[in-house]
């Protein structure tokens, strides 16, 4: 069984590093055309470097604000003539603490970056979109989403608008043939967590390899496999629901943690 993604027209929203990064590689080495955006240009330049394939695009923007997210699109769908492909991955936890040490500002950052960022990408490609013979939107979610805890309740509730967000999508769009579908993920050690792991490091003047050994080991056993994800673990469910071979699944969010989540349905 062949997932032929040859020549598809891709859009990747946060591919600096983590999940995204691991998305454009792959989708360039299936030899569709990627777009992809970051913050972080050197990180950007690092994937042009390494992507396979010709035609591609990246562009250093701002998710968070409207304007960046507004020249992207313009500048994509120049560059590619369409899209056929939306993946809505740009998100960050921003604040790691609890509800009452989160301030309206630390709520409202979460929100334009976790959520208003799809809702605006999506809203922008969607005519580009309704062209396709293959439209597919694939947002990128989190376990937390459901299984909120007592820390980043910031995070955790607009990853869960982002799962409502992508059945209410799937609804407006399924009359164009616009399948759209979001992925769970749990935790998959990327910069987000080197950065946890290099504060707690500064503040307890412990070493810093240490420290990354008790997280992920620690995480670990939170999961039926007891190893903690990688970017490529999710890599393979994004790169099938972007093929033809999930023409009839759309409205679905697919939780892929490594069993954390545990659940029979």
């Amino acid at each position: 069984m062949d997932i032929n993604l040859k020549n598809r027209k891709v859009v990747i929203t946060g591919v600096s590093e983590g999940i995204g990064r691991s998305l454009a590689l792959a989708f360039g080495e299936a030899g569709a055309l990627v777009a992809g955006s970051a913050r972080n240009r050197e990180r950007l330049s690092a994937i042009e470097s390494e992507i396979s394939g010709a035609g591609h695009f990246f562009y250093s923007a701002d998710f968070s604000k409207s304007n960046d997210i507004q020249t992207f699109h313009n500048k994509a769908i120049s560059a590619m003539g369409g899209v056929d492909i939306l993946i809505n991955n740009v998100g960050s936890i921003q604040k790691l603490a609890g509800f009452f040490e989160l301030s309206d500002e630390d709520w409202q950052e979460a929100f334009d970056v976790n959520l208003m960022s799809a809702v605006r990408t999506c809203r922008l490609f969607s005519s580009s979109l309704r062209q396709s013979e293959s439209a597919r939107i694939i947002n990128i979610t989190s376990v937390a989403a459901s299984r909120p805890g007592d820390v980043f309740p910031h995070y955790s509730a607009v990853k869960a608008g982002l799962c409502n967000l992508t059945i209410s999508l799937a609804r407006t769009l399924a009359k164009d043939k616009v399948l759209v579908n979001s992925i769970s993920p749990g935790p998959v050690w990327s910069k987000s967590w080197d950065d946890v792991a290099k504060n707690i490091a500064e503040k307890s003047g412990n070493d810093l390899q240490g420290i990354v050994d008790e997280m992920q080991t620690s995480s670990a056993e939170t999961l039926l496999l007891k190893r903690m994800g990688v970017p490529n673990d999710v890599t393979g469910l994004v790169l099938f629901l972007a093929s033809d071979l999930s023409g009839w699944i759309t409205a679905s969010n697919f939780t892929v943690d490594g069993g954390f989540a545990q659940n029979p349905y």
